[in-house]
């Protein structure tokens, strides 16, 4: 009898967890992430819209900065809400969202609030 309960609960831990970088009831979708497919289905017409209405906690405040620093195919452009206005999405392949050590890493220090990087079409 406890081996099998033992055995549950093992099963019970081992399916009831979700991989890092999704969103529960969403069918897998990535949170880091909102991909072409993802855009195809919208109608706002700016990346500000999109990540406001799709992925709203990336625009949270992080420490003493404002908004994550804001990269068009790995040239900064900004740290403002303005920058994502900016960004027509018909021109849009991609976007994600990288946190402050990860943007560290790729970019060295200062992005406290994390990286939106945005990937065009070419």
């Amino acid at each position: 009898m406890v081996t099998i309960a033992l055995l549950l609960l093992i099963t019970a831990c081992a399916s009831g967890g979700r991989g890092a970088g999704t969103d529960s009831g969403s069918g897998g979708a990535r949170r880091d992430r909102i991909t072409a497919d993802d855009l195809a289905g919208v109608v706002e017409d700016n990346a500000y819209d999109v990540i406001s209405r799709l992925r709203p906690q990336w625009l949270r405040r992080r420490g003493r900065s404002l908004l994550p620093a804001v990269f068009r195919d790995n040239i900064r452009i900004g740290t403002d809400i303005e920058a994502l206005k900016s960004i027509r999405l018909e021109n849009v392949f991609e976007l994600r969202y990288l946190s402050a050590s990860d943007a560290t890493m790729r970019w060295g220090t200062g992005f406290t609030g994390g990286v939106i990087q945005i990937v065009t079409r070419r």
